[in-house]
């Protein structure tokens, strides 16, 4: 019975329930959404208290998840056997509660719910913001991104014009929708990585492992709803039709898949190499470049002519690019580069904003030579390593585009060791920092530092202590970790009696 309550699947399940019900006092909602009138809602929301208690519940529930999520990948080791059955079982039952939590980890649902009514009322989101719109502010949009142009392709803006349509006038029942969206699309990111693992003979198991039942795919697709999901599993599907020897399906799935988000476009030039065949040379590479970009851009600029609104979402690509994180790499050197400027009286935005462009140039530089480069390399290794270059390489890295990475080299296949460690490892901090990303709550709740501190500390303490955890034994077994350490200090101890013992020899030595 011991060894039941603490499976992976039951705590996972458990840390699902209690973000689902954290979220109710927490999630985020419309400022004139109709659910915060709900009698449950409206009493766990007018309490400070209970506020404050239900963000350390949602933060407590989700680093059980990750937890869960490591003894999930030690338990599948250890049994082999039934591990696929194990993961897929696992994942779906902690995803169904998840799916009907309030959202969190980010608005981005309320955003899709914004720009779906600009397209309704024949406004052009590549013009006009979601502002332009009346009542936009009680959809519960970020405010930040008012009058933002969208960065999405024509293919989610008839999305989201439709789902907003089918939905009427509620903003909750589109929310709904979007997410369910993204749900299937998590259902076909891991469809099309296994069917792809399997044509590859790469272990479906673990790779599954790291797709589905991933935290951070989790959070950010099940629960935050992201419409990289269905970016995503539109570009696997094309990959899978273009290793199947379907060049043109795959050409049309990919450009879909640009349709829904831009970036996806580095998927491109991999049809090509994987169309050219295994003796291609860089001539009949090109050639097949040329048809592959030729077909997808008479795609998109044909329904970009039929709704109306062209290749827009070309110029505004860099719409997010207005944030910066604090754990970019590009961002950390253009802070400190400036900072030093700074210190000397000089004006350090100058030298920050050439460190962020020169980023770009690097990431050009290393996308054009990862798809030139006549190295032996896997054509989806060279997606991988494309898409990573371009997460690294920019000053915005939010948690679900290291989902991208993630699933790219999880299809690839990792190997065992580092490489494993350093996904896991990256898996836990996306995972935390996705955990840490603002809730709903009063101000006087968002204004109280000390809970801030201590919200930020658990988060923090709880990500480095997993880390540290999974590194010293993959088990993530309490027990054995104690015993290593007691081990440890127990030869530190027979070390330093030996050195002793050795300087005393040495010292009647020299009389």
């Amino acid at each position: 019975m011991r060894r039941e309550l603490g499976s992976p699947l039951l705590l996972g399940l458990v840390g699902s329930v209690f973000i689902a019900l954290g979220s109710l006092a927490v999630g985020w909602l419309g400022p004139g959404s109709n659910v915060r009138g709900w009698p449950i809602i409206e009493t766990l929301r007018g309490n400070d208290l209970l506020v404050h208690l239900s963000t350390f519940v949602v933060i407590g529930a989700g680093l059980l998840l990750v937890i869960a999520w490591l003894k999930l990948g030690s338990a599948m080791r250890k049994n082999p056997a039934d591990a696929l059955k194990r993961v897929i079982v696992t994942s779906v039952a902690w995803a169904l509660p998840l799916a009907v939590a309030v959202p969190l980890y980010s608005r981005d649902l309320f955003a899709y719910v914004g720009q779906g009514r600009l397209m309704a009322g024949g406004f052009n989101p590549y013009v006009d913001g979601i502002s332009a719109i009346q009542g936009w502010f009680n959809i519960g949009v970020d405010p930040m991104w008012a009058n933002a142009k969208t960065p999405y392709g024509p293919v989610y803006l008839a999305i989201e014009e439709a789902t907003v349509t089918v939905a009427g006038t509620s903003p909750i029942v589109a929310v709904a929708l979007f997410r369910l969206i993204a749900i299937v699309s998590a259902l076909g990111i891991a469809y099309f990585a296994y069917r792809i693992a399997v044509l590859r003979q790469v272990p479906p198991d673990k790779m599954l492992w790291l797709v589905l039942a991933s935290p951070v795919v989790m959070f950010n697709f099940v629960v935050a709803g992201h419409n990289d999901a269905l970016m995503l599993a539109l570009l696997l599907a094309g990959v899978y039709a273009a290793l199947r020897k379907h060049p043109i399906l795959g050409i049309l799935l990919i450009t879909a898949s640009v349709g829904v988000k831009p970036i996806a476009v580095l998927a491109l030039p991999i049809v090509g190499i994987i169309w050219a065949g295994q003796n291609r040379t860089l001539r009949s590479t090109i050639k097949y470049w040329v048809v592959t970009v030729a077909l997808s851009g008479a795609v998109l600029g044909a329904l970009g002519l039929l709704m109306g609104i062209g290749f827009g979402w070309v110029l505004t690509l860099a719409t997010p690019g207005s944030v910066s994180h604090w754990y970019a790499p590009v961002n950390i050197l253009a802070i400190a580069v400036g900072g030093a400027f700074g210190a000397f009286g000089l004006d350090g935005e100058l030298p920050a904003d050439i460190i962020k462009f020169a980023a770009i140039g690097v990431m050009v530089i290393v996308v054009a030579w990862v798809m030139l480069t006549k190295r032996n390399l896997d054509p989806l290794m060279r997606l991988a390593l494309a898409f990573t270059a371009t997460v690294i390489l920019s000053p915005v890295i939010h948690p679900w585009y290291a989902a991208w990475c993630i699933i790219l080299f999880a299809v690839v296949g990792i190997r065992e060791g580092l490489a494993t460690h350093l996904a896991v490892s990256a898996s836990i901090f996306f995972a935390c920092v996705s955990i840490a990303e603002g809730m709903d709550i009063s101000d006087a709740v968002q204004g109280d530092i000390l809970g801030y501190v201590i919200r930020t500390v658990f988060i923090t303490g709880g990500g480095v202590a997993l880390i540290i955890a999974y590194c010293i034994h993959e088990e993530l077994s309490v027990g054995l970790i104690v015993r290593r350490i007691r081990t440890y200090r127990e030869r530190r101890a027979v070390a330093k009696l030996h050195r002793a013992a050795a300087g005393a020899g040495n010292t009647r030595t020299s009389v």
